[in-house]
């Protein structure tokens, strides 16, 4: 019975040091305590029913919960900003734009909306700034 809770406490503290336990579902909860019990069974001697529920609990996981050492750190999708999504459709270019492409597209559409050919200034303006930000994220994009 000590064996069990040494064996508990410890699986279940590397699973919230590494991080894993924050991502992990119920249904992943679930597997990690049928898989406890089988190594209960294990110890007890019943080598067949014990490595059936690790086996169990292995494939209903998919032994992403027992990889908890040594895993790859998952990148993070990245947020939206709402405002370069914005910018990018004002412009008409998409998230891959280069410079060149954004400077095209921002002397096209300011072309078409400019004051001093009946457009409107505060969009003229808004055409700037969607510029603006889109060269400033290529260059924070660059720089290392």
């Amino acid at each position: 019975m000590t064996f069990m809770l040494i064996l508990s406490g410890s699986v279940i503290a590397a699973l919230l040091l590494s991080g894993r336990a924050k991502t992990m579902s119920p249904n992943d909860w679930l597997a990690v305590a049928i898989a406890l019990v089988g190594v209960n069974f294990l110890r007890g001697g019943n080598w067949l029913f014990g490595g059936g529920l690790i086996a169990g609990a292995l494939a209903w996981s998919g032994a992403k919960i027992f990889s908890t050492f040594g895993a790859v750190a998952q990148e993070k999708p990245k947020a939206r900003n709402f405002e370069l999504d914005r910018a990018r459709s004002l412009l008409g270019v998409d998230e891959g734009a280069d410079q060149a492409a954004i400077k095209a597209a921002w002397r096209t559409r300011l072309t078409e909306h400019h004051p001093d050919r009946g457009g409107d200034e505060e969009l003229a303006r808004q055409i700037n700034r969607a510029r603006d930000m889109l060269l400033e994220e290529i260059q924070a994009a660059d720089t290392p």
